[in-house]
């Protein structure tokens, strides 16, 4: 009965991904004051070289569902091609360390209000690879 539960125990370790746990900002927020960058927390640590995030605008829409679309075409298009930093809204990314659970994706100074996309692309430490992405808006108060 022992060998089995560690039969189970081995697998559900070994079954593992990194899937995110927390953001900040989170999901859909509005904020009126836009962060120095965006902080991604994972389940389990990731290899940065191994990985990418990004943040880029989005067209304004008042429609959820429509924003959500455009993000989802946008990471589609734009998530693995590389030299595309001069269109993001991120200035690179910050961890501790080769592996980290926590990301920091350092923002640009100066963005203009609007929605954007935080995506990412991660090779976890047990070599699953997880990807998504998720919207929020800069909407600063007016006076």
């Amino acid at each position: 009965m022992l060998a089995l539960g560690l039969v189970f125990a081995a697998g559900t370790a070994a079954s593992a991904h990194a899937f995110l746990e927390s953001s900040v900002p989170e999901r859909d927020a509005v904020l009126s004051v836009l962060p120095e960058a965006v902080t991604l927390t994972f389940t389990e640590p990731v290899e940065v070289r191994a990985s990418i995030f990004k943040v880029y605008p989005l067209e304004p829409d008042d429609d959820p569902l429509r924003l959500r679309a455009q993000a989802a075409r946008l990471v589609d298009e734009v998530l693995q091609i590389r030299g595309d930093e001069e269109r993001r809204a991120d200035a690179g990314v910050q961890a501790a360390g080769r592996e980290a659970a926590e990301i920091r994706i350092v923002l640009k100074d100066g963005l203009p209000p609007g929605p954007y996309v935080v995506m990412w692309r991660v090779l976890s430490i047990d070599t699953h690879i997880t990807w998504g992405h998720f919207v929020f808006a800069y909407a600063p108060d007016e006076g």
